[in-house]
């Protein structure tokens, strides 16, 4: 001011632009630099960082800002990306349900994290599926959007094969049941519960190995079977919901974690009824084809008994007719001869034989060997 002695306007002029001892450039340029220095520490923690961090701006939907992480993503560069919608990153396929959400998120006016799952496009367009955790924020008088966004490529991975293999499991024709360390069921398929006449899946948890055996100690040492040696097969006698016992091959396994410790048991349950009633019916087959092969070889003895009488009697005639008799009776003991033969000797009956020789009683073996 004019009014001011010349000393004033300098002491004032020598505090605006930083001389003197109490200039402004003093008292706030420390301040100025610290915040500086804090913001660049700040922004280095966010370039290093996995996560990809995207500052939107609410009304337009343009990025305003972007960490190190997004550009490594999507390969594009930071002055691509600021001149870019957020919007236009999502995958075209889920870009609609995705803008959606953001509108609702701008209008709810709140600083509530809301979290969905969609899928960035990079430059090459490829598809990096993410869990995006948006947030609204405001800075300066002006609404933005933080976005977080997670790569899950490894995660969809995982869920995946998981998927797979529980369908797997699902589809098998074969029972599969999984219990825990104690025998409790944690899980059936559906081939499972209903082999064993259970309606549905659920209503098999919660029960423990031993009602599904006609011995009840059978799951207990099948359990204990498995924790000693990690692996088991053997046939035993099952036991349905309504007390019905069927003929079942138990195989089963412990699953464990990668440093080897047993996380739980796991069994494959066959119904083998049919074939066990296979086996019953051809051991009963085989008895009973032994039997016959023993009864034609008895009855040809029955027959050639009164032939010889027959044959006796024809040699002590005079008489021409006596030669007919002995020439037929010598024809009938062929025929008999040849039905031994054919039944013993026979390549097929023995070839058959053969072929089940494990299923072929023992009276029976010891009969052809004897005709050998």
């Amino acid at each position: 001011m004019r009014s001011e002695p010349p000393e004033g306007r300098d002491a004032l002029r020598a505090k605006i632009i930083g001389l003197g001892e109490a200039s402004l450039h003093k008292n706030y340029y420390p301040e100025l630099q610290s915040r500086l220095a804090e913001l660049e520490r700040f922004r280095a923690l966010l370039d290093q960082t996995y996560d990809a961090i995207f500052l939107i701006r609410a009304k337009t939907g343009k990025l305003a800002d972007v960490n190190a992480a997004v550009r490594a993503y999507l390969g594009h560069s930071k002055k691509e990306l600021l001149a870019t919608s957020f919007a236009d990153l999502i995958s075209p396929q889920q870009k609609a349900g995705f803008v959606e959400f953001i509108r609702k998120k701008s209008d709810l006016q709140s600083e509530s994290r809301q979290t969905c799952t969609a899928s960035l496009i990079s430059r090459e367009g490829t598809e990096i599926p993410m869990e995006i955790t948006v947030r609204s924020v405001t800075f300066g008088g002006e609404q933005y959007l933080v976005a977080i966004a997670r790569d899950i490529a490894d995660r969809v991975r995982t869920e995946r094969e998981l998927r797979i293999k529980e369908t797997a499991l699902e589809s098998s024709t074969n029972g599969i049941l999984i219990a825990d360390l104690s025998g409790a069921v944690i899980y059936a398929n559906r081939s499972f519960a209903s082999m064993f006449g259970y309606g549905e899946d659920g209503a098999v948890t919660e029960r423990n190995l031993e009602a599904f055996f006609a011995d009840p100690t059978v799951g207990e040492t099948i359990t204990g079977h498995l924790l000693d040696d990690h692996a088991i097969m053997q046939e035993t006698i099952g036991l349905r919901n309504n007390g019905s016992p069927f003929h079942i091959q138990v195989s089963g396994s412990v699953v464990q974690n990668d440093a080897g410790q047993p996380l739980c048991i796991m069994l494959i349950v066959m119904d083998i009824t049919g074939r066990i009633l296979t086996d019953q019916m051809k051991r009963e087959t085989y008895a009973q084809l032994g039997k016959n092969i023993e009864q034609f070889a008895i009855l040809g003895d029955h027959i050639r008994n009164p032939l010889q009488v027959i044959v006796g009697y024809a040699e002590m005639i005079d008489d021409p007719l006596a030669e007919k008799i002995l020439e037929q009776s010598r024809r009938i003991d062929e025929i008999i001869t040849e039905l031994d033969r054919g039944w013993v000797e026979s390549a097929n009956v023995r070839q058959f034989l053969r072929k089940h020789g494990d299923g072929t009683e023992p009276s029976v073996q010891a009969f052809l060997h004897s005709w050998k």
